[in-house]
């Protein structure tokens, strides 16, 4: 049988060649999200974390598509929100507000008010935010939701770890201002962990994850009894780079964690950590049809529409004719991708490309998608048997003529009087 990475790099093959023909003059670029791939990765987190107190799920910020986010659901996957937009993005894809866990790091009046109203499971912030949440709870004991502190755990035993961390309230700087608000709010039954840095390393966010496990187990032994209901931790696993057909894995990520906090596998709180990455980036990829290639100072350069990435130089792609067959020649030449704004992949090795060849930019997950990107082509869902129907549009993008209209009101009579 073949292994899990071989058939997610033939799924992949199958939806260039099924999406190729959607590409042209008027729709240069497209994103694809592949169900089959979101399917295999969702079973997999599902059997490594087969405890019912385990929750997986996934951030709007990363993938904030509802035709996507409603997979999930279906699916048994949570959502982490952290603003109003990805909130009502999380309602609009059917997850009942009292499901959602909202993280928002700044909230107006009127946002907490909505929050409140509506029960929805949300972090606090800072202290100021408690105090308009004191303000706001009327009825404390019959509140649907739950409610606890956004916490950064200042774990790193380097001091410059923490420089550029603004969100949440810091564990080394007021542990002790904590454990008395815990005992004077009851209500107050999770915490909700903002990593100092991204962590860089699963020992890293095993180390913030015990600092945030030690000190739930600090509240519960001041207030005498039970209190953490739920940690929520916003990193999981990530995507492993490298080989087209390695497999996908989460045995080291649960190893690591259990190897340095034992207890918290035992079940004692309700856990939850945001697999986005890793449920997301294989199944998710933009296609771009090659409008020009050219040479310039030595480099070989393919000039596609689609908008430059973060990482050039880690960027994957691979190539395709215009008719979505697998360009697999033995000779390879170093090309740079660029589009209109910049690179988007630096010296990658490709065979010859060709004025109408079609690049796949690989691992890109939904995050090239969320309400935080700029992505305005059509965005394609692909299924296990490959056919396109109308449903198939997850994103029918955005026109010239709508990107002028978002980009204001032109009046010029008002600025002549």
């Amino acid at each position: 049988m073949a292994s899990l990475g071989s058939r997610i790099a033939t799924q992949r093959h199958t939806a260039v060649e099924q999406l190729a023909p959607a590409l042209t003059d008027t729709t240069p670029v497209l994103g694809v999200i592949d169900y089959n791939i979101l399917d295999q990765l969702i079973e997999l987190v599902h059997q490594t974390y087969s405890e019912e107190w385990f929750r997986p799920a996934v951030s709007v910020g990363t993938i904030g598509i509802p035709g996507v986010l409603e997979h999930f659901r279906a699916r048994g996957i949570g959502v982490l929100t952290s603003s109003a937009v990805e909130l009502e993005i999380a309602r609009h894809s059917g997850y009942p507000l009292v499901d959602v866990i909202h993280n928002a790091p700044v909230k107006t009046h009127t946002q907490l008010q909505d929050v409140t109203d509506g029960a929805v499971s949300f972090s606090i912030s800072n202290f100021a935010e408690l105090a308009r949440v004191d303000q706001l709870l009327q009825d404390t004991e019959n509140y649907a939701g739950t409610i606890g502190l956004q916490i950064t755990p200042q774990a790193s035993a380097d001091d410059n770890a923490t420089t550029f961390a603004h969100v949440g309230i810091g564990l080394r700087d007021h542990r002790k201002d904590l454990i008395e608000v815990f005992l004077e709010r009851p209500w107050l039954t999770q915490l909700h962990v903002s990593f100092d840095t991204p962590p860089t390393s699963l020992q890293q966010t095993a180390e913030q994850v015990a600092a945030i496990y030690q000190f739930a187990e600090d509240i519960e032994h001041a207030v005498g009894g039970p209190r953490i209901q739920g940690l929520h931790f916003g990193a999981g696993a990530s995507m492993q780079s490298g080989d087209e057909e390695q497999d996908p894995a989460l045995d080291n990520h649960r190893f690591v964690h259990q190897a340095m906090i034992p207890d918290l596998m035992y079940g004692k709180y309700q856990f939850t950590i945001d697999f986005s990455e890793f449920l997301t980036a294989r199944a998710g990829m933009i296609l771009a049809r090659v409008e020009y290639t050219k040479d310039l100072d030595g480099r070989m350069i393919a000039v596609v529409h689609a908008d430059a990435q973060p990482h050039p130089e880690t960027s994957r792609i691979i190539v395709f004719d215009e008719h979505g067959n697998h360009k697999d020649d033995f000779q390879q030449y170093y090309y740079d991708v660029a589009g209109p704004n910049g690179l988007v992949a630096q010296s990658v090795p490709l065979p010859a490309v060709q004025e109408g060849d079609v690049l796949a930019l690989l691992d890109i997950g939904a995050a090239a998608f969320g309400p935080r990107s700029h992505f305005t082509a059509p965005i394609y869902g692909i299924r296990a048997d490959g056919l396109l129907t109308e449903s198939s549009v997850l994103s029918a993008g955005r026109s010239t003529h709508d990107l002028t209209e978002a980009a204001g009101i032109y009046q010029p009579e008002k600025l002549l009087h």
